[in-house]
């Protein structure tokens, strides 16, 4: 019995062995890893995740920059309480005193801060301040020639005509020798040049330029903007000449970007010797190069002296007239520049008799001439 079970013991531990021999000398079978076709499609994939999320990213940013907020980025307009202030800008939002066409939607200046200046709705269009810091050098000034038999000149331009009919009818009224000068693209602009150059006005196209607010000051229909190419410059500026009748000369709306640029003035200044035209610095940058870039093309220039209701308030104005008639007889000649105010119209009523008798009221192209 004890050699039976010894053999079966003996027998057990053999075939044990066996199965593990078996195990021993079996193939073992290899374990695949990740093929590069798939870690590329991985890769590939995860690309095109952060892509997704990257432009989702960019177009949320892009919306929230260019989107009126309720507070950050709307067109401000303030209390008709702070009409007559400035605003410390060198050619920022002008607001109007009086009522314009009815009707008629009325251009926006956009602004990050509120202005200190106001414009109802329904009032005339919102024009540019001009700094009185920016003033013309007086080493670019010499006494006219004529001045002793001439007398002293004065030339009164009044800007961003074109919104409200009877206002340039009643400017017009005060004396054929007032200039107007016509925005583009404004709703009775075309219509107005052709009624005031019958009456005997001279016209110029008030040019919108780029400011060195923009974009937040938007300078309107027609700008003349940095961005633009020789050719798209060219193009808008044809197209704003060609919009209006009876143009004589040019003078800059806004543009302190602009007017510091030689490159684009020599552009413009190319197109105006072309037609024979003059061009009136409004000088709303102390950068200008405006003087030196007519200079070189030849062009017929001046640059403004005075600015007339840069306050909406009478007093102000009348004010301004007095340095105006000063310069002229400094000079011999001196550039006023006005809006299409009320305050400014009902001055210019009561200033203009007593004006008469002591400068001579001329169109603004009679005080024209090539830069030496």
């Amino acid at each position: 019995m004890v050699e039976k079970k010894k053999a079966s013991n003996k027998t057990r531990e053999k075939k044990a062995g066996q199965k593990k021999g078996s195990k021993k000398g079996s193939p073992t079978k290899k374990v695949k890893g990740p093929s590069l076709t798939d870690e590329l499609k991985k890769i590939v994939a995860g690309i095109a995740v952060l892509v997704f999320i990257v432009a989702t990213a960019a177009m949320v940013f892009d919306f929230y920059l260019n989107t009126e907020g309720p507070v950050k980025n709307q067109t401000k307009r303030a209390t008709s309480a702070d009409a007559g202030k400035t605003a410390n800008t060198d050619d920022g939002g002008r607001f109007p005193g009086g009522q314009g066409e009815p009707g008629i939607k009325k251009p926006l200046v956009r602004l990050k801060e509120k202005p200190a200046a106001v414009a109802e709705e329904g009032d005339g269009p919102v024009f540019e301040i001009f700094d009185d810091s920016v003033s013309p050098e007086k080493k670019q000034r010499k006494p006219d020639v004529d001045v002793q038999a001439n007398g002293p000149r004065v030339a009164i331009i009044i800007d961003d005509i074109g919104f409200d009919r009877k206002m340039a009818a009643a400017l017009n009224r005060l004396d054929q020798n007032i200039t107007l000068s016509i925005l583009p693209g404004s709703p009775f602009g075309r219509q107005l040049a052709a009624e005031l150059h019958e009456k005997g006005s001279e016209i110029m196209l008030h040019l919108p330029m780029e400011p060195v607010q923009f974009p937040e000051v938007d300078p309107g229909p027609g700008a003349i903007l940095s961005r633009m190419s020789p050719d798209e410059l060219l193009r808008q500026l044809r197209k704003n000449l060609d919009s209006l009748p009876h143009i004589r000369g040019v003078n800059n709306h806004m543009g302190s970007r602009i007017t510091a640029q030689s490159s684009k003035m020599h552009q413009i200044f190319t197109v105006l010797k072309q037609r024979q035209l003059f061009f009136i610095d409004s000088l709303t940058s102390p950068k200008t190069l405006c003087r030196a870039s007519a200079s070189l093309l030849k062009v017929s220039f001046a640059q403004r002296d005075i600015f007339l209701d840069n306050v909406q308030e009478q007093e102000y104005i009348k004010q301004q007239v007095k340095k105006l008639v000063k310069v002229a007889k400094r000079h011999g000649t001196a550039i006023g520049i006005g809006h299409p105010y009320a305050a400014t119209l009902e001055t210019l009523e009561k200033v203009i008799p007593a004006l008469r008798s002591e400068v001579t009221i001329v169109p603004a192209s009679t005080l024209t001439t090539i830069p030496g």
